[in-house]
């Protein structure tokens, strides 16, 4: 079994699934909001939540 991150903003009101967009090879990518530009390192706002998914898969 695996856990992961499913990141989303409220910015909008309502939770936003996030994308991770590559901006260099040699940074690690990381969800971005494409409305507000919050990052979960980056929140001034406090908008960005996430949930743990349970993968049973493996």
């Amino acid at each position: 079994m695996s856990i992961y991150r499913k990141w989303y903003c409220t910015c909008t009101g309502k939770p936003i699934e996030l994308g991770s967009k590559e901006l260099l090879e040699d940074e690690p990518l990381e969800p971005t909001c494409e409305l507000c530009g919050a990052t979960p390192s980056s929140d001034p706002k406090k908008t960005i939540i996430y949930r743990e998914i349970e993968d049973w898969d493996d």
